[in-house]
């Protein structure tokens, strides 16, 4: 018999979400057009899904750490942790403002059971939304980690 998480809490736990729309280099990397109605409709579904929503816009590489870094110190005992980051990226990292990639390994590692002893046994979802040029192409990367 497989084991379920129980998920009861009010909030459930805290969902950030990280909006890059506006780089540097604006050549390199377009302004992410409707990126905001996506923050939108995201914070209303954690919202009615109980969480406690925490946003931040147009962080550099070094913000994008700093931000989850500041969120894992002040983490509430949660049922789950959810991080959503939309950005310009590439297949294995994400784009900060000042066009410095951060690799998602080194996201998802901010909120390992080593690195937040008070998120260990829980779920975290990272959903990755980081167009990778042109436009048109997205690439959602989701990771649970039950460390």
């Amino acid at each position: 018999i497989q084991k379920c998480y129980r998920v009861s809490r009010k909030p459930r736990g805290i969902a950030v979400i990280i909006n890059n729309e506006t780089f540097d280099d604006e050549d390199r990397f377009p302004k992410r057009e409707s990126s905001d109605y996506d923050v939108i409709n995201m914070e209303e579904l954690f919202r009615e899904l109980y969480f406690l929503v925490k946003k931040y816009t147009n962080k550099s590489a070094q913000g994008i750490i700093s931000c989850l870094q500041y969120e894992r110190s002040n983490i509430p005992t949660s049922d789950i942790f959810v991080a959503v980051i939309m950005s310009h990226g590439s297949r294995d990292s994400v784009y900060g403002t000042d066009g410095k990639s951060v690799p998602i390994d080194d996201i998802t590692a901010i909120f390992n059971g080593d690195n937040c002893q008070q998120l260990r046994e829980t779920p975290k979802l990272f959903f990755i939304d980081a167009c990778q040029g042109g436009g048109t192409s997205i690439a959602i990367i989701t990771h649970s980690l039950y460390l």
